[in-house]
């Protein structure tokens, strides 16, 4: 099969249309709109934590755990998924993975015991580990250089937007299957049964399937593939560029040896593990935070969950176009570098300012802001690896969202373990302290990232150098 420019008579002429075509935002529409269910499926069983745990009597401890296992699975699939979304493409890999993840969420439905639940967030885990590392190479073909930081924010959007919505969805979806609680009444004090939450699992499920049918059956790996993309668009997309990139010489195993030498590689890689430290409580425990200092109940805990990752949403697209201008103006060694920096920063002020809340309102306006600057760097961080991974940049987004992604497995546990059983007021905000400082050495962490040196520098015919 073979996924890049052919060099042969296939290749479109070179005489430019008039107007280019638009595929290449429907493009990366479809790879936002997998972004979307990939974090409604994510955030989906934390918002519905309190009744499952009630259905299948288990313990807080035995949650923390279930919360965690999805996101060891998914740290452990990112390379691997980046390599084969590398080889093979991503319609078809990335188009497999969503029907498989999608599958594992729509069978929460019919789980019976913690054993179960533990096995299929493993198995979703696993399976949405190949999203945004194919996502990240979706961006790198269809996207012109100049404009990725902008692009890789939108697709993060899509993310950030199933994330927000997934706690209100969730927890009004439970009320309208549970009896006596209609959703269109939205009582304050609506308690959902505990059965409730197994058919919004299922309904998930289905839907996830079908957005898997969609992706397969209009992406395309690469602009030339498209029967819609005309010669002028193509044109675009490759920009400057006066090397055609040829058919890949078998199956080239990931970079493993150069992104594990890369200084810069392993400063990103931190910087994403602080990041994801701070923001798996977001979406893991902040209801039970919630409930523990502010005894909110578990509607209220829906809708103040989702303003955070709805901030997100604002600073991702104020991180696109600040990554970007930061780069035109400074170049890529200070354009990713100050972005991510700055972010971390940012985190450490309202994880501070969190101690002083006195209400659940307030205390979600600090964590709101700590939402919106956690994503302020996200376009920077995966810029990064479409800067620096040439032909594996799947390879390279999934081994630094790797290491990302322990920073949210072990996000539950850690907060947890200093929270403690009581879990007071107190020992919640010795938690964000401690969050705080490892920031806070990330963004000094942030400033040896360099994205102007390529992992694997190539020659002039797109080869090994």
């Amino acid at each position: 099969m073979t996924d890049e420019f052919p060099a042969s008579s296939k290749q479109r002429s070179p005489v430019p249309a008039i107007q280019p075509t638009g595929v290449r935002h429907w493009m990366i529409l479809l790879a936002t709109l997998v972004a979307v269910l990939l974090y409604l499926d994510r955030v989906c069983i934390s918002t519905a934590g309190e009744t499952v745990s009630a259905d299948l009597k288990i313990t807080k401890p035995q949650l923390d755990e279930v919360l965690s296992a999805f996101f060891w699975t998914y740290a452990l699939g990112q390379l691997p998924a980046g390599w084969l979304g590398d080889r093979f493409g991503a319609r078809w890999m990335l188009g497999s993975y969503v029907l498989l993840w999608s599958l594992s969420t729509g069978l929460l439905g019919i789980a019976w015991s913690l054993n179960t639940v533990l096995l299929l967030r493993l198995a979703c885990g696993l399976f949405e580990a190949g999203a945004y590392p194919l996502a990240a190479s979706i961006v790198g073909r269809w996207v012109p250089i100049k404009s990725r930081g902008l692009a890789s924010s939108l697709v993060a959007v899509g993310g950030r937007l199933g994330g927000a919505l997934a706690p209100i969805l969730t927890i009004q979806l439970m009320l309208m299957w549970t009896w006596g609680s209609g959703w269109w009444t939205l009582p304050g004090d609506a308690v959902a049964d505990l059965f409730s939450w197994r058919p919004v699992m299922g309904l998930y499920g289905i839907v996830g399937i079908l957005i898997g049918l969609i992706f397969i059956l209009w992406f395309r790996d690469w602009p030339h593939l498209h029967p819609a993309v005309n010669a002028a668009e193509l044109s675009l997309i490759r920009g400057n560029a006066s090397v055609t990139p040829v058919a890949r010489r078998g199956a080239e195993p990931p970079p493993v040896l150069a992104m594990m030498c890369s200084f810069p590689m392993w400063m990103n890689c931190f910087v994403q593990f602080s990041a994801n430290l701070c923001w798996g409580f977001l979406v893991t425990k902040f209801p039970q935070y919630l409930k523990d200092v502010f005894a909110t109940t578990q509607q209220d805990q829906g809708w103040l969950q989702s303003l955070p990752l709805a901030a997100g949403i604002l600073g991702l697209f104020l991180g696109g176009v600040f990554t970007d201008v930061l780069t035109r103006t400074f170049g890529l060694r200070w354009g990713r570098s100050i972005a991510m920096s700055v972010s971390r920063l940012l985190v450490v002020i309202a994880l501070m300012s969190v101690s002083w809340a006195n209400s659940a309102l307030t205390a979600t306006i600090c964590l709101a802001v700590v939402g919106l600057a956690t994503d302020l760097g996200t376009p920077a961080v995966w810029a990064f690896g479409q800067d620096v991974g040439g032909r594996f940049v799947g390879s390279a987004v999934g081994w630094a969202n790797m290491w990302g992604n322990f920073g949210v497995a072990l996000s539950p546990p850690f907060f947890g373990w200093i929270a403690g059983a009581s879990a007071t007021g107190e020992s919640w905000n010795q938690a964000f302290v401690a969050c705080a400082i490892v920031n806070l050495i990330a963004a000094v962490a942030a400033l040896g990232v360099n994205a102007s040196k390529p992992l694997v520098p190539e020659s002039h015919d797109g080869h090994v150098a």
